[in-house]
């Protein structure tokens, strides 16, 4: 039985690797070095410095909500969480579901807890996390039609109103369920109660998920001040983004509305989320540089904007987890050497 178990982690092994490599290999240097050539170097660094803060503000929440819920993971475990989870969003299709079920795991084996509950861990920083997203987005999808319309010199409103419709009902409902789990917890908490237990063991263990979430949910909701924060975090992290996105966008175009690039950024991220390329590759690039040529960027300096700020938001996580997973390893090993002496 070990040796099974052995076989199927160097098989998984092996599936990351090979993924990982299908990722990478998508990647184009030259492309990249040549678009950096076109932005200072000043403002280059300034955009790695705002994503590696943008890594520590989305680890400080999951941090939080992990003490909250009595989970023992340091802040240093976590981050080394999320960077394994966020090597597998960068190779798993779109809603990164890899990712997620890699932190569950860790957390569960790291924070020593019960799965169904680091499993509400997660569901839980995605509760915050998204409706922070999905809120921003009815204004940024709004104002792009609006904007792109403009443009062009057409009515927006006329031109697009099925697919605003549409795409707006879509967020609504999403945002309607997160605020239902959030606002009606005991009354959806008493729904799972009453139904009847099943013989299939893995409708058991959802419904133990849920139940475990919601009371989660319903100790969060009694901490005003552990809500407040969280909220405001996500909010902090998501816009954090189109700020990178204007600092870049102004060196090739100084006129640049930051209005529109912050609702070009949340579009891009949006459709990134369809479970197409691994970590939303080309769905991301294609529909960024097609938003950015809309508005009057020239179609090389939409391809430079795009590589760069891909690069700095992707490319340089990706990479700087590895790094980091790889010094985090050696320095368990370094310990575990001086313990055993």
């Amino acid at each position: 039985m070990k040796k099974k178990w052995q076989y199927l982690r160097w098989a998984f092994a092996l599936l990351i690797l090979l993924l990982l490599f299908l990722t990478l290999s998508r990647f184009d240097g030259w492309n990249l070095l040549h678009s950096i050539k076109q932005i200072p170097l000043w403002a280059f660094a300034l955009l790695l410095g705002l994503q590696l803060a943008t890594q520590f503000l989305v680890n400080l929440q999951w941090y939080k909500i992990a003490k909250f819920i009595n989970i023992p993971v340091s802040f240093l475990d976590m981050f080394y969480i999320n960077c394994q989870g966020a090597v597998m969003d960068s190779i798993t299709p779109g809603v990164k579901f890899g990712g997620e079920v890699t932190r569950a795991v860790q957390i569960s084996r790291m924070g020593n807890c019960r799965g169904e509950q680091a499993a509400a861990l997660v569901a839980m920083q995605k509760l915050f996390s998204l409706s922070a997203f999905f809120f921003i987005n009815l204004f940024a999808i709004g104002h792009l039609i609006g904007a792109c319309g403009e443009a062009s010199g057409k009515t927006p409103f006329l031109e697009a109103e099925y697919l605003q419709v549409l795409i707006y009902g879509i967020l609504i409902v999403f945002l309607l369920m997160f605020f239902c789990l959030f606002l009606m917890p005991q009354r959806i908490k008493t729904y799972f109660q009453t139904k009847e237990n099943t013989r299939f063991l893995w409708m058991l263990k959802i419904k133990s998920f849920f139940l475990t979430l919601l009371d989660q949910v319903i100790s969060i909701r009694q901490n005003t001040k552990i809500c407040i924060v969280l909220f405001l975090l996500s909010f902090l992290i998501w816009l954090i983004y189109p700020a990178k996105m204007y600092l870049l966008a102004v060196q090739v175009f100084p006129g640049v509305p930051v209005m529109y690039i912050g609702a070009v950024t949340f579009v891009s991220y949006m459709v990134a989320m369809l479970p197409i390329f691994p970590g939303g590759l080309g769905g991301f690039e294609g529909t960024m540089i097609g938003l950015l040529l809309a508005v009057g960027f020239l179609q090389s300096d939409a391809f430079i904007v795009t590589v760069v700020f891909r690069f700095v938001t992707f490319w340089f996580v990706m990479l700087f987890s590895i790094v980091f997973i790889a010094f985090y390893r050696m320095r368990l090993v370094s310990a575990s050497k001086v313990f055993s002496v």
